[in-house]
């Protein structure tokens, strides 16, 4: 029995009868654990010899925030997919960067590199004489209007993990949901803790960008890895909910209080997708920018972008 890392990005048990997609006998494992162990570590290797120029302000994202030419270089940038290359949405009528599109911004503004896949961390920065750090770029809408206090991030749409996590405990998420959500919260950031040889964790974060529901508008916030800010155990009440159709227990939340006023802050649906959803007060973020709106550059499509790139090469 041997595993070795899918497309992915992901320990998984090869199955091939015959030669395996995924490479030889030098990228197939014993264990799951040496599997994922190979892979970041020939993530860590890209990084070699590579390293971001460190000005006297420090790094960007490792030991201090955007600076404001870094932030108007991520709002220009992100600016160029509303060309007609990036993504369609029915609330405007132009493109849109998304979720790939920011972790390449990302990448091009701190000089790391993007592993497009799905691993740990979106982004891995270079840093002379020490491992890399990590960036989970997350991009999503401005939450719930209900609560304008907390930020919206999705964390995973994984339920088997979940459900294994429970199963494995003895526990019910139906029947003992503070002893699930404490799990659920320790499932995250063990995720993270299995880089730790790899990356360096101290200085890695949650980057999200924000934007309003009709991608107008957009905000930069950076957010700890740490989701203890409200301890799981003790600063969470967790309560199960029931679907309003069927009646039957779907989902279980996670609230804190604060200032007489109770936020939710997570919110997981373990049996239908997955979705784990966490919402931190904007307190709790290490630093966030102001709203900004993106440039309109000029709109092309695809036969116009070719004729302008290959000229001599195009033919009506």
């Amino acid at each position: 029995m041997l595993y070795h890392i899918n497309s992915k990005g992901e320990p998984g048990l090869c199955k091939a009868q015959k030669a395996c997609p995924f490479g030889g006998s030098d990228a197939h494992f014993a264990t799951k654990e040496a599997a994922r162990s190979a892979f970041e570590s020939q993530q860590s290797d890209v990084f070699k010899g590579k390293f971001i120029p460190k000005t006297k302000e420090g790094i960007p994202l490792f030991d201090r925030p955007f600076s404001e030419k870094e932030i108007e270089q991520t709002r220009l940038l992100l600016s160029t997919f509303c060309n007609g290359s990036g993504a369609t949405n029915k609330a405007v009528d132009w493109t849109i960067p998304d979720y790939r599109d920011f972790e390449r911004v990302v990448a091009e503004v701190c000089g790391g590199q993007t592993p497009e896949n799905k691993g740990i961390f979106d982004v891995y920065v270079p840093v002379p004489d020490r491992l890399p750090f990590g960036v989970s770029c997350k991009m999503a809408g401005p939450g719930s209007p209900a609560d304008p206090a907390a930020a919206f991030i999705e964390m995973s749409n994984s339920s088997k993990k979940f459900t294994d996590a429970y199963r494995q405990a003895g526990i019910s998420w139906q029947d003992d949901p503070t002893a699930a959500g404490q799990i659920t919260v320790q499932l995250v950031e063990s995720w993270h803790t299995e880089v730790a040889t790899t990356c360096d964790l101290e200085h890695s974060s949650y980057l999200l960008l924000t934007h309003s529901n009709n991608w107008r508008q957009f905000k930069l916030s950076s957010f700890p890895l740490d989701l203890s800010i409200a301890d799981p155990g003790t600063g969470i009440e967790w309560e199960v909910r029931n679907h309003r159709q069927s009646n039957q227990p779907n989902s279980l939340h996670g609230y804190y209080e604060r200032d007489g006023r109770r936020h939710r802050v997570w919110e997981l649906y373990p049996e239908s997708g997955g979705q784990l959803k966490y919402r931190p007060l904007w307190e709790w973020a290490n630093w966030k920018t102001d709203w900004f709106q993106l440039e309109q550059p000029p709109r092309r499509n695809l036969r116009e972008q070719a004729q302008l790139y290959f000229p001599e090469l195009w033919q009506d």
